[in-house]
C-alpha cells in the first residue's frame, strides 16, 4: 500500500486539492466521510449517487489527499480534516 502526503506538497497540489473541493457536493462529502459515512454504498445513499459517481468523486477526494481508502472504509485524512478546521468553517 503506498504511503500518501499528509498535505500537499507543491502549490500546483494545493491548486488541484481547492479546484476540487469547490464542488459543494464533494465538501459534503468529505464531511460525512468525517462523521463515519465511510463506504460507498453508505456515500451513494446519502446522496442519491450511482455507484460510478460516488466512485467518481471519493477518487477525485483521494486524489486531493483529503480522503484515503483503508480497508474499513474512507476516512477523512489529516489535511481533510484540516481543510474543514479551517476553511470550511469560515465560510
Amino acid at each position: 500500500m503506498k504511503t500518501m502526503p499528509i498535505w500537499w506538497e507543491t502549490a500546483e497540489d494545493h491548486r488541484y486539492a481547492l479546484e476540487v473541493l469547490q464542488l459543494g457536493l464533494r465538501r459534503k462529502m468529505l464531511k460525512a466521510v468525517l462523521r463515519s459515512c465511510t463506504s460507498s454504498s453508505q456515500i451513494e445513499r446519502e446522496f442519491d449517487l450511482s455507484p460510478a459517481q460516488a466512485e467518481y468523486h471519493l477518487r477525485m477526494l483521494e486524489k486531493a489527499l483529503v480522503v484515503e481508502q483503508t480497508a474499513g472504509g474512507w476516512i477523512a485524512t489529516p489535511t481533510g480534516i484540516l481543510y474543514l478546521e479551517n476553511v470550511e468553517t469560515k465560510r
